[in-house]
């Protein structure tokens, strides 16, 4: 697995990272399963672990922590500050006493005693108070980096202000031309950047709608909740399905990673087979036409 520099952080982490969240996390997810991923994951070289203490109902980061424990296992783990899951409900906090609070806990949960990566989730507002704490936390080496997972609008504002370590967007074959202007800009002052949903939530897809598994059936509901407007985008995109050699997720697995200034692209999964998959497809690059075809589609 390849590693490539985090920005300007001195550190380096694997092209591809594991996206611990999501289905993965519920309590209806068996721990032995979602052990045996981070497992897999470990096997094969990705140190890069993505979390947020409100995922999979606040239940992602302490079996992360319990897992990595477990195994002596002393990754990097990125997670997130200013949405927590409090009563069944997802709740914005970008308050100083909200985000010190939200970093204790992430600590406790994750059984580090420093956060290696926090990514504001969203761009704080207001922002100069959430910025201020952070910094605080990292001058008092409860935090290593700090950064912003946030597109559009809240991503140029990551950039733009030279604080940053990293930024989180998304960025797929589906959502290209207003994340790359981004990532260019972030990538160009040093940013590490990081991507999620580089898979597009497979809305490319000929078997998008069927169901094999109980997981199947909660990442539907998921995309058909958060990313409805691009389901009819994905169907541009069913030639993916039909490359020699590639499946659609290689291929756009390996889009993301053809843009230099991406870092790392984040993956999350249920199924071992689709993790290896992935880890084997990473770094296959892909054919100029194919590159022309996809960024032809407007």
């Amino acid at each position: 697995m390849q590693k490539k520099l985090l920005g300007q952080t001195g550190l380096f982490v694997s092209e591809l990272g594991f996206g611990a969240g999501g289905y993965w996390g519920f309590d209806s997810f068996s721990e032995k399963k979602a052990a045996t991923l981070i497992d897999v994951a470990l096997e094969h070289g990705i140190n890069l672990f993505d979390t947020g203490p409100n995922y999979s109902a606040g239940n992602a980061e302490t079996r992360l922590g319990r897992i990595l424990k477990e195994r002596s296992a002393e990754p990097f783990v990125a997670t997130k500050v200013g949405t927590r899951f409090v009563n069944g409900r997802h709740i914005k906090d970008f308050t100083p006493d909200g985000i010190e609070a939200s970093i204790v806990s992430s600590l406790r949960n994750l059984q580090l005693e420093q956060l290696p990566l926090v990514h504001f989730h969203g761009f704080p507002r207001p922002a100069g108070p959430a910025i201020d704490k952070l910094l605080e936390l990292k001058d008092r080496d409860l935090i290593g980096h700090i950064g912003v997972s946030a597109n559009g609008s809240g991503g140029r504002k990551t950039v733009e202000m030279d604080v940053f370590d990293s930024l989180m967007i998304e960025y797929n074959v589906i959502n290209r031309a207003g994340p790359a202007k981004i990532i260019d800009t972030a990538g160009s002052r040093g940013m590490g950047v990081l991507v999620k949903s580089p898979l597009a939530q497979t809305l490319f897809s000929n078997d998008i709608f069927k169901i094999r598994r109980r997981s199947d059936i909660w990442y539907l509901l998921r995309a058909m909740k958060n990313h409805r407007s691009k389901f009819t985008r994905g169907r541009s995109y069913r030639f993916l399905n039909h490359i020699d050699g590639m499946t659609g997720s290689e291929a756009a697995l390996n889009f993301v990673l053809a843009n230099p200034h991406v870092t790392s692209a984040i993956t999350g999964t249920v199924n071992p087979y689709h993790l290896v998959s992935n880890i084997e497809a990473a770094g296959k690059g892909l054919p100029p036409a194919l590159l022309k075809r996809i960024e032809s589609i407007r």
